[in-house]
């Protein structure tokens, strides 16, 4: 069964005896005449003024070639182009002698961007925390305890930080092991770490999700 449609346009002014229209289906047409999807009972708007059209959840606006125009937050549409329709959105009928305020089914609340840059340092799916302040790992919003020794936290921050990104085994033989500045960290022993640090944090070792291999190159972490 088809979910009902219920977004709608509230009039701002231009119509008296109106003061919501609801959308009714997924494709109606807007004007002045009895025979369209939403009568517009004003003298400067069209008999077929704009059509608006849902697709895959999202509205699309378009003027049907009226006279007097429609014009999508103040800038006029050319006839027969399709626009996207979001909430809070002013249409405008001959410029402003009608003016309707769109309203989407759903109003979703938008995350502040600073939100969502602090999330995005802090976890990556599926729920893996690394903390370089206080220097607490968690997975699933459980902290590992006992916590991770200081080579095994460096090695993790420097995958953490480049997330979705490849580390060389150069990379973290730097990181893990600044004491050796000549490079002599061998390929077994940043593997070996790298076995550690996926029986700590790993649902599955033998299967990992959080640390990828990049046979020939090093790892990362998705």
């Amino acid at each position: 069964m088809t979910s009902p449609i219920t977004a709608s346009f509230n009039v701002e002014t231009g119509l008296e005896d109106q003061k919501v229209i609801p959308i009714g289906g997924p494709s109606v047409i807007a004007g002045n005449s009895d025979a369209v999807d939403l009568r517009i009972d004003n003298r400067f708007v069209s008999r077929r003024h704009f059509q608006v059209r849902l697709e895959t959840d999202v509205f699309y606006i378009s003027d049907l070639g009226s006279t007097n125009g429609t014009y999508l937050n103040g800038t006029r549409l050319p006839p027969q182009e399709e626009h996207i329709l979001r909430d809070g959105d002013r249409v405008g009928l001959a410029v402003d002698n009608v003016i309707l305020v769109f309203s989407e089914p759903s109003k979703t609340v938008r995350i502040d961007t600073a939100v969502i840059r602090e999330a995005t340092k802090r976890q990556v799916a599926p729920g893996l925390v690394v903390e370089s302040g206080s220097r607490n790992v968690s997975i699933m919003g459980q902290r590992l305890s006992p916590p991770l020794s200081k080579k095994e936290f460096d090695v993790l921050e420097l995958l953490y930080r480049e997330r979705g990104n490849a580390v060389s085994r150069d990379e973290i033989a730097k990181a893990g092991w600044p004491e050796r500045p000549d490079g002599d960290v061998t390929p077994e022993e940043i593997d070996q770490y790298i076995r550690r640090l996926r029986r700590r944090i790993e649902e599955d070792p033998s299967k990992p999700r959080l640390i990828v291999t990049l046979r020939g190159h090093g790892y990362r972490i998705p």
